[in-house]
């Protein structure tokens, strides 16, 4: 964890470990409560293990931090769930129902890209991201709007960076899928046909607030997926 603050790792614990046990229940759902158990106690341990390997992209002064700590939580779970023999598929049903949760009841949470201070400072850190200061961090384009409000375009992603490190390669595309969650829950209106972890050349981000999310996923699709295991 080099260049993380002591009070940041402080937070990043207390947060994991809300985390863990809200995710839980989805793993004994899935498999049986006596599973979940040790699964637990095994994901801490992993958590622990991938904090000392976590890249540093500028901690609270980047905003894009929290995409690479919160998904880093999943990561263990993967890596747990794998190595005890389950599949992929069922390792990404339980991370995006969590997900699903999570953004659905801290909706007030998530950022409201029509702040033009958000947008100034996305510009910004788009232009910095060029320098390469933190060799694991994102690096894209600001795209002024045309047919929407501003978008993105990730020439390099953090998550594919530090999971590919990790052998979680076919496990990034689960993690792109919760910007369904997020926008949806947002009112982002996020539209996105394409994606790094899916082997294009970049992440293509248009967002237009109140309009509605549009994500190509080759893993989930936000209305089949919620047709399969939100109706029941």
């Amino acid at each position: 964890m080099t260049g993380y603050s002591a009070e940041e790792k402080s937070k990043l614990l207390i947060e994991f470990e809300c985390f863990n046990k809200a995710i839980k229940p989805f793993i004994g759902e899935k498999f049986s409560e006596d599973f979940a158990k040790t699964a637990a106690l095994q994901i801490k341990k992993e958590y622990n293990s991938l904090l000392e390997d976590m890249p540093y992209i500028g901690g609270s002064d980047n905003p894009f931090t929290i995409t690479i700590t919160s998904t880093t939580r999943y990561l263990a779970v993967y890596l747990v769930l794998k190595r005890r023999g389950k599949n992929l598929d069922d390792i990404g049903e339980i991370c995006y129902r969590h997900a699903d949760d999570f953004f659905k009841n801290n909706s007030h949470d998530i950022m409201s890209m029509d702040n033009p201070a958000v947008t100034g400072f996305l510009k910004y850190l788009a232009s910095e991201s060029k320098n390469h200061i933190y060799s694991g961090d994102f690096v894209f384009e600001f795209v002024e709007g045309e047919d929407f409000d501003f978008g993105l375009d990730f020439e390099e992603c953090a998550i594919c960076k530090f999971f590919q490190s990790k052998g979680a390669d076919e496990f990034v595309p689960y993690m792109c899928a919760t910007d369904i969650l997020e926008s949806k829950y947002g009112g982002l209106g996020l539209k996105r046909t394409k994606t790094l972890a899916e082997g294009a050349k970049s992440c293509d981000f248009r967002y237009r607030k109140g309009e509605k999310t549009e994500i190509v996923s080759k893993v989930i699709n936000g209305e089949d997926f919620e047709n399969r295991f939100f109706s029941c």
